[in-house]
């Protein structure tokens, strides 16, 4: 701990720094000021944990000294010494919360009892301070999960009588005890291969990351995401559906939303019809679901707003379309298959299922029907369960029923593809390999990069390489970035670690190692070999 002894006789100071024990005491920096004014601009560098203080000083007394410095620490223990009995400065140093009034002359024993009282206060205060900071992490880290509990009592379970008992807590639970309210959801997805994380991860981040924003900023609302994995948000007021009502708080929640969920991530917003009292919360959740559910068919990522005229029908699967899909690929007529699946959206479009899933089954059936084609054409290898697996996972990340329709027909992309008469490659495995060779060395560098570029589905793209290639695309890029690390060593005035980095590796280590795999040299050696 730290002491401060501030008094205008340098006999007492040093008498005191002498003779009292104070490391012993544990008491292990010490400093001196000899008046008020020299203490105060050496506390606020110093900061002591007590301060022994003359009361009668020139320029700035003690008690003058003390009403400062307690608005810089407020927690400071102050041992006031003073020659005076007088009740005035007693009176001041009990306004102050001294912790004791020594006088003077001074007792050794009675200073050293002083210091160890204010020791032991401050150690007491520092295991409450501890205490109360590890409950508080575990509040803050409790929070988003309560109140996630809580949304998901109100949007099911309404009539639970813990609810407007928790809702008392406006601190812990945000809302006022009587609606109205609107409810609203938000659907996220997101590629795995850019996001592997866990969703139970993504949605813990993002509750803890909405736990701290300002509720001005939110609205007010109160977030968790439900049995679904949509996030849900209970709004104070009444939207009554209308986009013109309060826009502003919608609009700010929106983009609120954006930056917490990050650019990695497709959202888009339903608002459900106002719920006048806690008991119309499922309903009003029910219709922001259905708005939802209806961002799915719109090209339009504005929240959508409930209204009654909004009708689901069922998609059904169309066998003999797939049938005549897959005749239709064996013959190489692709503009047909085109129509075919032109044909399935409008249909899907026209339905409008609010069952998601079995839509996108009904796209992913066409699509083991054209790999089922590619395979036997020789465009592509045998589909494996794990890529089926995989593709379907691509698919469930879609947000839009365009996008999925554009997704299915890249599959049918190598099919259009046709060799030139001086060349013994597709046009689009040429693409392929001059995007790797232009970028290979950059930093982020991934499959999915070359996907989006070529406009195929990374798994597709896997395959179809391999089939082409002989080789995966991985093993590609892995030989053509050893190649190209074989020319630089060559160079003999570019050093390791240059090497390294115009490579796209993260460090000369990691160079190392990888060099070391295909050559059975390390690059130094490598280097040295070729300068013989």
């Amino acid at each position: 701990m730290k002491l401060l002894i501030v008094d205008d006789e340098e006999r007492t100071r040093e008498f005191l720094k002498k003779y009292v024990p104070w490391e012993e005491m544990g008491i292990l920096e010490l400093s001196m000021a000899k008046n008020g004014q020299v203490a105060l601009e050496l506390a606020l560098e110093f900061e002591p944990d007590i301060v022994l203080c003359d009361v009668k000083m020139p320029k700035m007394d003690g008690i003058e000294f003390a009403k400062t410095y307690r608005k810089h620490d407020p927690n400071c223990k102050i041992i006031f010494l003073s020659g005076f009995s007088d009740k005035e400065y007693l009176k001041s140093a009990i306004q102050l919360k001294a912790l004791t009034y020594i006088e003077k002359p001074i007792n050794l024993e009675e200073v050293r009892q002083a210091v160890e009282d204010a020791i032991l206060l401050c150690r007491e205060e520092e295991l409450l301070s501890s205490e109360q900071k590890r409950l508080q992490e575990h509040v803050d880290r409790s929070l988003p999960f309560l109140r996630q509990e809580m949304v998901r009592k109100m949007v099911k379970q309404p009539q639970s009588a813990h609810i407007e008992q928790a809702l008392q807590s406006t601190e812990t639970f945000l809302l006022p005890t009587a609606g109205p309210y609107t409810v609203g959801v938000a659907s996220l997805h997101w590629n795995a291969s850019v996001i592997p994380e866990d969703p139970a991860g993504v949605q813990e981040r993002m509750l803890q990351e909405l736990c701290l924003i300002d509720a001005a900023e939110t609205g007010g609302a109160l977030f968790g995401f439900d049995t679904n994995n949509w996030l849900v948000f209970v709004l104070p007021g009444d939207y009554d559906g209308s986009y013109r009502k309060d826009r502003e708080v919608v609009d700010r929640l929106s983009r609120t939303l954006r930056q917490v969920i990050g650019k990695d991530i497709d959202f888009c917003m339903g608002i459900g019809v106002t719920a006048r009292t806690i008991a119309e919360i499922p309903r009003s959740y029910e219709k922001a679901f259905h708005a939802g559910i209806m961002q799915f068919y719109q090209e339009d990522r504005h929240p959508f707003f409930y209204h009654s005229d909004i009708r689901f029908g069922t998609l059904e699967m169309d066998w003999e379309g797939i049938r005549g899909l897959r005749d239709e690929l064996r013959r190489g007529d692709t503009r047909s298959v085109c129509q075919r699946i032109e044909q399935h959206t409008e249909r899907a479009l026209k339905r409008k299922d609010r069952d998601i899933a079995r839509v996108k089954d009904t796209y992913f059936q066409f699509l083991l029907a054209i790999m089922e084609v590619a395979a036997a054409q020789g465009v592509t290898d045998q589909t494996e369960d794990a890529e089926r697996r995989y593709i379907w996972r691509e698919m469930d990340a879609i947000p839009s029923l365009s996008k999925l329709h554009a997704y299915v027909l890249s599959f049918l992309t190598p099919f259009e593809d046709k060799l030139d008469d001086n060349s013994s490659m597709p046009s689009k495995m040429r693409e392929i390999m001059r995007y790797i060779h232009s970028h290979f060395h950059e930093k982020g560098f991934t499959v999915q990069a070359i996907a989006y570029h070529v406009n195929l589905s990374e798994t597709y793209l896997c395959s179809y390489f391999k089939k082409q290639c002989g080789q995966t695309i991985k093993e590609f890029i892995n030989q053509t970035r050893y190649e190209r690390a074989k020319e630089m060593l060559r160079e003999r005035d570019i050093k390791l670690y240059e090497v390294a980095i115009r490579l796209g590796f993260v460090d000369a280590n990691y160079f190392a190692t990888f060099f070391k795999r295909y050559a059975g040299c390390t690059p130094s050696e490598y280097r040295e070999r070729m300068a013989k």
